[in-house]
């Protein structure tokens, strides 16, 4: 005979067996799907770069389509413009690129000595000067120990440099496989990514949800596509311009890599003051061992070439082709930045500020007691501040005084003249 598992009064051992069973199947199974992404990471590489690239040209297709064109005929059409901008790149830019790095690598040691001769004269005159007006100051000596402790760790890591610029060289043979596998797959996208959006929401939201959720949809769908457009469009920009000047300027002070340096200056521009930082300091340098004269004011005018192209571009260009779809205010661009540096490194300062654009659109529309920015009340449930605060004003005095209200309430006194007298 059969022994039952008592598991409580009232409780059904058989229905408490299976319960527990499916849990602890679903949590086995969701522990199996996570080892499995994790291992499979690199395959989503682009899959995630073809669907950007679907849906910064989105907009495109569906103006294509509005035009009266079927929406193969415009994927076609664009996918063909796409393979043909990718093949003038690969045919004039990257062997001029590769170029340009091989001469560099080629030259470092060359470059490397006229630094430290530039360094060596720069520090002399630094200390006839200390040692004219601020004798006591040991400037100098400090300076020369943190390049000591530099060159240290150089010469200790250098193996390990040697390995991790191999490793890029080889991931850079191996981007235009990439470049080409991820095309396909953008093409594949542009097909399909309205009726994916369409499912996705029908999957996760109701009939009456989904059509309050596409107005909010709609705005970050706008917002997202501006930045991602116009950060492409501006990134393409600086790094022409850069490429341009530089070489301007090459035309006198006879320095090199104004390709290499204007690629590395829009490629970097999306990392915000890090992108800048690099580019500026790269054309510094260039600038200061590959002057055929004057070559430490070559090196600062280069260098505040990159950051007066960059500047324009934050303040002319991105509000003129982004315009105010994102809206932020320099506070909360600053707060942004920092906290996606601090959770997800660079990755988190380039998605930082379309993300947190995203949330004040969500936000804004929710909350009442701050408008929106078309000054319009949504469809969507939104958080009734006032009604909230009565309603824990409320709560508070019930909590605070429930003597007042559980004790019984005494009859009032009768006026004087309604007394009975004491004859009566």
């Amino acid at each position: 005979m059969e022994q039952e598992i008592t598991v409580g009064p009232g409780v059904d051992s058989r229905a408490w067996l299976r319960s527990v069973s499916a849990i602890c199947v679903g949590v086995s199974l969701a522990v199996l799907l996570c080892v499995i992404v994790y291992k499979i990471r690199l395959v989503f590489v682009p899959f995630a770069a073809g669907f950007v690239v679907a849906y910064i040209l989105d907009p495109l297709l569906d103006k294509l389509e509005a035009r009266g064109w079927s929406r193969r005929r415009a994927v076609w059409t664009v996918m063909g413009l796409l393979l043909a901008v990718m093949v003038l790149v690969l045919v004039l830019l990257v062997p001029r690129v590769v170029s340009q790095v091989g001469d560099a690598w080629q030259h470092r040691e060359a470059y490397g000595a006229r630094a430290q001769s530039f360094y060596s004269a720069g520090r002399a005159s630094a200390e006839r000067w200390l040692s004219r007006y601020l004798p006591q100051s040991r400037a100098a000596e400090l300076i020369d120990q943190q390049l000591a402790n530099a060159e240290q760790w150089a010469e200790g890591h250098k193996g390990q440099v040697l390995a991790w610029v191999g490793a890029r060289l080889g991931q850079a043979g191996g981007m235009v496989v990439l470049v080409l596998l991820g095309t396909l797959i953008a093409f594949h996208f542009m097909l399909i990514i309205d009726p994916l959006r369409q499912t996705t929401q029908r999957l996760f939201l109701s009939a009456r949800e989904s059509e309050e959720m596409d107005e909010t949809v709609v705005r970050v769908n706008r917002m997202l596509g501006a930045y991602v457009r116009g950060m492409a469009v501006v990134s393409a920009t600086v790094g022409v311009m850069t490429a341009l000047v530089l070489w301007g300027l090459s035309l006198y002070f006879g320095t090199r890599y104004a390709l290499l340096i204007g690629l590395l200056a829009g490629v970097t521009y999306a990392v915000p003051w890090l992108g800048q930082a690099t580019s500026a300091g790269t054309a510094f340098f260039f600038g200061l061992v590959t002057a055929d004269h004057h070559a430490l004011v070559a090196a600062i005018v280069c260098g505040l070439v990159v950051i007066a192209i960059n500047q324009i571009s934050d303040n002319v260009l991105m509000p003129r082709i982004v315009g105010a779809q994102v809206g932020l205010h320099p506070l909360l661009v600053l707060f942004a930045i920092l906290a996606g540096l601090q959770l997800f490194g660079l990755v988190g300062m380039v998605i930082a500020v379309p993300l947190a654009a995203s949330l004040r659109i969500a936000v804004r529309r929710w909350i009442p007691l701050l408008p929106d920015d078309e000054g319009q009340a949504g469809g969507l449930p939104r958080l009734d501040a006032g009604r909230a605060i009565d309603a824990l004003h409320h709560a508070l005095r019930r909590f605070l005084a429930p003597a007042a209200h559980a004790a019984p309430k005494e009859p009032p006194e009768p006026p004087p003249e309604e007394r009975p007298s004491q004859s009566d």
